[in-house]
């Protein structure tokens, strides 16, 4: 039910966004990125990376897919991967914000994972900065994540 809620408010979200003309940067990408992750009262940094292909919309909106690897800095972690599909709508010249929605596979289990967060591309416009909020809903490994990132189109 809360998987629900929270997708509701995120795709409200994008679509409230006002659709503003301007070019639109797709194609393939790479990130890197780094943060925090917190679950069961316990917070460590995180670091991981990302490769995905967006494709332009029109109008500036575009949806993705990407692959990550995330390990959390911490003992007794392991590398977790994710499968994750992006839809998003520029909120200014540079700036878009988007929704996003996967499955993540850990050492623990297999669980779905719902976020969000606001993309700033920089300098010509296809190296850009990220902020992301992530959520995985695992029966035992339910996590909650930031992470800032800075990657490159091509």
């Amino acid at each position: 039910m809360r998987f629900m809620k929270m997708g509701s408010a995120l795709a409200l979200s994008v679509c409230a966004a006002p659709a503003i003309a301007g070019e639109s940067t797709g194609g393939p990408r790479v990130e890197l990125r780094g943060g925090v992750a917190w679950s069961h009262g316990h917070t460590d940094p995180v670091i991981g990376a990302a490769a995905g292909y967006d494709f332009d919309l029109g109008k500036g909106s575009f949806a993705g897919a990407e692959v990550s690897v995330e390990k959390m800095l911490a003992d007794d972690t392991h590398w977790e991967w994710a499968l994750t599909g992006r839809l998003g709508t520029p909120v200014s010249k540079r700036g878009k914000v988007f929704a996003n929605a996967g499955y993540t596979f850990t050492h623990y289990e297999e669980a779905p994972h719902q976020g969000g967060g606001y993309e700033h591309h920089i300098g010509t416009g296809k190296a850009y900065v990220a902020l992301e909020y992530r959520h995985v809903f695992g029966d035992y490994h339910e996590v909650d994540a930031i992470t800032l990132g800075i990657g490159t189109f091509f």
